[in-house]
């Protein structure tokens, strides 16, 4: 009935004062606590409350009779409940004469090298979550760079158009207009890829360095798109592209532009200014 009105101290006196049972409060507390905590699941508040464990320390401390007796409660309680209660709070309440070696022994060695525990428990985690993660971050980008490594599998091609595909060139080195200016510049392969009434180039990009002094120096590349920044003729135009998002060192994947082309309308040769855009 106390506990129903609120008034957690009085119910604990009657169990450690008039019974003189430490375990019937300690078993009162913890119901307490295991409630708090099934409402804490249930609804969640930003107004933290009263750790359950700590009315029992005051108790302990104000009620008894025995100054040292009620020390060594209130510490008992920190020593049996201290991986649920409220240690700083508890603390506090400790009056500021009492010996640090009162509660090294039972309560603040073992408290510390539970939190040495839980700090290797957790660092382990850390470790093995971390692992996981880069285990799968490999496999989603091998399976973006599979899914993008052929004219047939790029999903955002699939879903154009084309149109017939009429042949395909052999790959074509590509070559830089400043290459002293770009040393880390990654090695590319164009394909281009003719349709009836659309030009795909597939631009295969080797991220290593073809300067032997660069070798070690790469690092993954990000948003690795080909740009088709300009056509000499109006009937040859960009309608999209198809980049990577990813592409690790000493890695080869493809990214993609689609033009498109007016066969009618087309003069002879068709001059292309392009760029290999990443981050």
């Amino acid at each position: 009935l106390l506990g129903r009105l609120g008034r957690h101290e009085d119910a604990l006196r009657i169990f450690y004062c008039d019974l003189s049972s430490m375990e019937l409060a300690l078993e009162y507390c913890d119901i307490r606590h295991e409630r708090k905590e099934e409402e804490g699941r249930k609804v969640r508040s930003t107004t933290p409350s009263e750790c359950a464990y700590i009315p029992l320390v005051k108790v302990a401390l104000n009620a008894d009779s025995d100054p040292d007796r009620g020390v060594a409660a209130a510490i008992q309680v920190l020593a049996l409940r201290r991986n649920v209660i409220d240690k700083s709070a508890a603390l506090r309440l400790l009056p500021k004469n009492v010996p640090l070696s009162e509660m090294t022994r039972p309560f603040l060695i073992p408290a510390v090298v539970e939190n040495q525990s839980q700090v290797r428990r957790l660092s382990v985690a850390s470790a093995l979550l971390r692992s996981r993660y880069m285990q799968l971050k490999k496999k989603l980008t091998e399976a973006q760079l599979k899914s993008q490594a052929s004219l047939h599998t790029v999903p955002a091609l699939q879903k154009l158009n084309l149109g017939e595909h009429l042949h395909s060139s052999k790959p074509t080195k590509a070559r830089l207009v400043h290459p002293a200016s770009s040393p880390n510049f990654p090695e590319v392969l164009l394909v281009k890829h003719f349709f009836s009434r659309h030009l795909v180039i597939q631009a295969q990009v080797m991220n290593v360095n073809s300067s032997q002094a660069y070798q070690d120096d790469v690092r993954t590349l990000t948003g690795v798109a080909f740009v088709v920044a300009e056509s000499s003729d109006e009937a040859l135009l960009p309608t999209l592209q198809v980049p990577l998002k990813t592409l690790p060192p000493r890695a080869t994947g493809s990214a993609w532009c689609v033009l498109a082309a007016s066969p009618q309308r087309l003069d002879g040769t068709a001059f292309l200014a392009s760029e290999l855009r990443f981050t």
